[in-house]
């Protein structure tokens, strides 16, 4: 449309964007932290007669979430990232941003 104009704020951009990444890397670290005790709790399970065994099934449905929600949250990054790059080269349609299945 002509006359209209698009503005964005690059430094508040990249901090969300920053803010997302860091977030899919904490929770990258916490998926990693729930293997381990998985492993754990499965190597252990032979002594609790299965307590364990449930508790590391419990664990891994939990785990699976966590590794969602990071490929959530990287999405939302390099979305937000490659918006700003293409604001800054001029393309100001946006119609190629947040697109694709994010599947939660």
């Amino acid at each position: 449309m002509a006359g209209q104009v698009v503005q964005m704020d690059y430094s508040i951009i990249g901090s969300v964007s920053k803010g997302f990444q860091t977030s899919a890397e904490m929770l990258d670290g916490v998926g990693k932290a729930l293997e381990i005790a998985i492993d754990i709790l499965r190597a252990t399970a032979i002594f609790s007669f299965g307590t364990t065994a449930a508790l590391a099934q419990y664990l891994t449905v939990i785990k699976q979430k966590v590794e969602k929600l990071s490929k959530a949250c990287t999405w939302f990054s390099q979305n937000l990232a490659q918006a700003i790059g293409d604001h800054r080269k001029g393309d100001v349609e946006g119609k190629h941003y947040f697109e694709g299945e994010l599947a939660l």
